[in-house]
């Protein structure tokens, strides 16, 4: 199964960049990123209703969950929808693959967790195709703040994933979800009820587009995703469900092409390096839980 709800996440995410593209075009990034985290947060929450579960979070987690919910959530769903309407869903997903570079950081700092020979290759390799990344983002004139913005999401994703793994292993993966999304859905539904938004004058299909975006956004791209990536942290390490980032710019490339974006001869050779370290990082690594 955990193979499985790898491909799945990945899938899902894949498709997220180009649903923050239509979700902009009558939302703000805040407000993408405010109704995304609520719309999952409703939805684990009637699973959680559905279940019956005892809430087991105590006050001594509430350091940790702070971070989890700035770093994890709030921060990369609001930049992300930004970042995609001024460089594009394709380049914008294809970032996320830092990941798992960082993540090996990360973990040997907070875990004292070193790779594998095998697994720091792969890391390596891909390291190698997301120089061709930057190279191209160069090309494409991405100016150097917003790479520098793009790059501070991988980089909370590798915090939160490692942190989740040192401190928050003995909370329900359902409980962790629903917990991360509520808190981060109530940070920033208040920030769009304080800031103004100037809503944009579109037609109503272009709306109707931008809702159904959100929504799926929510539900099943933030509310299942999140609840089945944290199981994969949480049981398998951060390393193994990080690299899932590697497989999200499959769909982001592929969608944005589709699109009529712009897709060069480096993107696709990049992503060729990437399936290729993914390959060598994950082929056997699934731990029995």
């Amino acid at each position: 199964m955990p193979y499985v709800w790898f491909v799945f996440i990945g899938l899902v995410w894949g498709s997220s960049f180009l649903l923050m593209k239509r979700g902009t075009v009558w939302f703000s990034p805040v407000e993408v990123a405010a109704w995304r985290v609520i719309g999952g947060a409703l939805l684990l929450a009637l699973v959680w209703w559905r279940t019956g579960r005892r809430w087991t979070l105590s006050r001594r987690d509430i350091p940790a969950m702070a971070v989890v919910v700035a770093c994890g959530f709030a921060w990369p769903f609001s930049i992300q929808p930004y970042l995609v309407g001024r460089a594009g869903s394709g380049f914008i997903g294809m970032m996320v693959s830092f990941t798992p570079l960082l993540t090996i950081g990360v973990s040997i700092v907070l875990l004292r967790i070193y790779p594998t020979r095998r697994q720091l290759v792969g890391v390596l390799a891909a390291l190698g195709c997301l120089g061709l990344l930057i190279f191209d983002g160069a090309s494409r004139h991405v100016g150097p703040v917003d790479l520098a913005l793009a790059l501070t999401v991988p980089l909370c994703y590798a915090i939160t994933n490692t942190l989740i793994r040192k401190t928050l292993t003995h909370v329900p993966s359902l409980e962790l979800s629903l917990a991360s999304l509520s808190a981060a859905g109530v940070f920033l539904l208040s920030i769009v009820l304080v800031v103004p938004v100037e809503r944009p004058q579109v037609a109503g299909r272009e709306a109707e587009v931008a809702i159904a975006s959100v929504v799926f956004l929510g539900f099943v791209g933030t509310g299942v995703a999140t609840y089945l990536f944290n199981k994969l942290v949480q049981e398998q390490g951060p390393l193994f469900a990080g690299m899932v980032t590697n497989v999200v710019p499959i769909g982001a490339l592929v969608l944005a092409w589709l699109d009529s974006e712009h897709v060069t001869l480096r993107q696709l050779a990049a992503l060729a390096g990437l399936l290729a370290a993914v390959t060598i990082v994950q082929f056997g690594a699934v731990r029995k839980t």
